[in-house]
């Protein structure tokens, strides 16, 4: 079978299907292939949305946990957990929204999609192996790659035994482990330590480096560990794996300390959190002259490829990997391949949150990394324990840093430390995008009592300061 069209855009995530969505909305003939079992890609159904749910049942635990604060006596030992219902509801959640996706992939005319893999044969044409039916040779005028990102597997010997999951594999498990070694201290392993450790396992992180979350603000993830910590999590910090052994009744985890010598930790599983890498195995990038480096497709400003009129967009051309991100650049290159003024996205005004607990929430610039520009910064603080807000939910412990820039007052960074900081950080994308002025920030007129008056307070404070 044959058939052509204006763009063929392989993979239905965040970053593929939007730009489908787009281009076939202003005109363009769009070929969608997923090679799934439903559009969502990596964030809905390896990443962000399961995860979450998990962690919706986890502090819900953490609430009943806290509610003798609250004048509310429960039988604790009456609360039970069923996993089964939760993984049930996981299921419902990822199918509903699956589904809502396809629905309105299939109100646009123009956009035909298929379930199946795709393969470049040539730098414009393709060969599509659908699920059900005959292959399909497709011709294109242009397309985009959004394959998205699959785990880094972890490479020491026993790494591949049946009780060490990878982050996608443990979000189908059936059972909550009895105890469980996170190996990774990233996002990803943060995430999944806390929930755990919430939902009843014994849970021991372990980090290479000298601290979790590297590229997080120093403060705040040295503040995170604290939590950690506190929470009954063992963190072993400055060790390098060396080997997983199957051993009575679990797993014995060797590993090498920073210092010297060795030691080993029993569990009755390993979750392997060694981060992402982009998914570019079997799409034929070799017979498009595709060009693949140490982190990704390589792309250019424009997110073209080294193919004219081959685009990438997402995890598979590396970091920053989140739904987000690639959405933002499906959009941008969207308005650009239908020649129309386009803003890629550029990392400096990217945001993040890391759905610990408490929340982190990232926009633009860390201190370190402003100084490291040359800028002369400086930070207007605020403690949430002085919160209102905070104070009356009972999770108020955290900490507000908001980086700007001395010579102009501009904000150029918003990083934060409490239950919540996922919220706050719509205003802290939209500060560092239009590098606010502290003086505009800290007249505005906030809502009492919320988390956001710690904007105003933090600007009004460091302005306070420079008098």
């Amino acid at each position: 079978m044959n058939r052509s069209c204006d763009v063929l855009v392989i993979g239905g995530g965040p970053g593929g299907t939007p730009a489908a969505m787009a281009l076939a909305q202003m005109g363009k003939s769009v070929l969608l292939v997923e090679a799934g079992s439903g559009l969502g890609g990596t964030c809905l159904f390896e990443g962000c949305i399961p995860s979450k749910i998990f962690r919706e049942t986890a502090q819900r635990l953490r609430d009943i946990a806290l509610a003798d604060q609250f004048g509310i006596h429960l039988p604790h030992d009456l609360v039970q957990l069923d996993w089964h219902r939760v993984q049930a509801r996981k299921r419902k959640i990822l199918q509903q929204r699956s589904e809502a996706a396809a629905r309105k992939v299939s109100q646009l005319k123009r956009l035909q999609l298929v379930f199946g893999r795709a393969r470049l044969t040539a730098p414009q044409r393709a060969v599509i192996e659908p699920f059900e039916g005959e292959n399909i040779e497709v011709s294109f005028k242009q397309c985009i790659l959004a394959t998205g990102s699959e785990p880094r597997a972890l490479p020491v010997p026993g790494g591949d035994l049946p009780q060490v999951y990878s982050s996608d594999g443990i979000l189908d498990i059936d059972h909550i482990p009895e105890s469980l070694v996170v190996i990774g201290g990233g996002a990803i392993g943060i995430e999944l330590a806390q929930i755990f450790q919430a939902l009843g396992a014994k849970v021991t992180l372990m980090e290479r480096g000298p601290r979790i979350l590297g590229p997080v603000d120093e403060e705040l993830a040295l503040a995170l560990e604290q939590h950690l910590i506190s929470q009954g999590i063992r963190l072993i910090v400055n060790c390098s794996v060396r080997a997983v052994c199957e051993a009575d009744e679990g797993l014995s985890v060797q590993y090498d300390l920073d210092e010297g010598g060795y030691d080993q930790i029993h569990a009755t599983a390993v979750l392997s959190a060694l981060g992402r890498q982009p998914r570019v195995q079997g799409l034929g990038l070799e017979n498009a002259a595709v060009s693949v480096g140490d982190h990704g497709i390589v792309v250019d400003e424009a997110l073209q490829t080294t193919t004219p009129d081959i685009y990438a967009v997402g995890d598979v051309i590396g970091q920053p990997m989140f739904a987000h991100w690639a959405t933002a650049q499906a959009l941008a290159l969207a308005r650009h391949l239908m020649g129309q003024p386009a803003l890629f996205p550029k990392p400096e005004h990217n945001t993040a949150t890391i759905y610990s607990s408490p929340e982190l929430g990232m926009a633009g610039l860390t201190e370190a990394q402003a100084k490291a520009k040359g800028i002369e910064v400086g930070v207007a603080r605020y403690d949430f324990s002085q919160d209102a807000r905070a104070q009356i939910t009972g999770y108020d412990s955290g900490m507000l840093k908001i980086v700007y820039n001395k010579t102009d007052h501009k904000v150029i960074g918003v990083h934060a430390l409490v239950e919540g900081a996922a919220d706050l950080m719509g205003e802290a994308a939209l500060l560092v995008r239009a590098a606010v002025p502290l003086e505009v920030l800290a007249s505005a007129i906030h809502p009492h009592p919320t988390l956001t008056e710690s904007f105003v307070v933090a600007a009004r404070a460091a302005l306070a300061e420079r008098r």
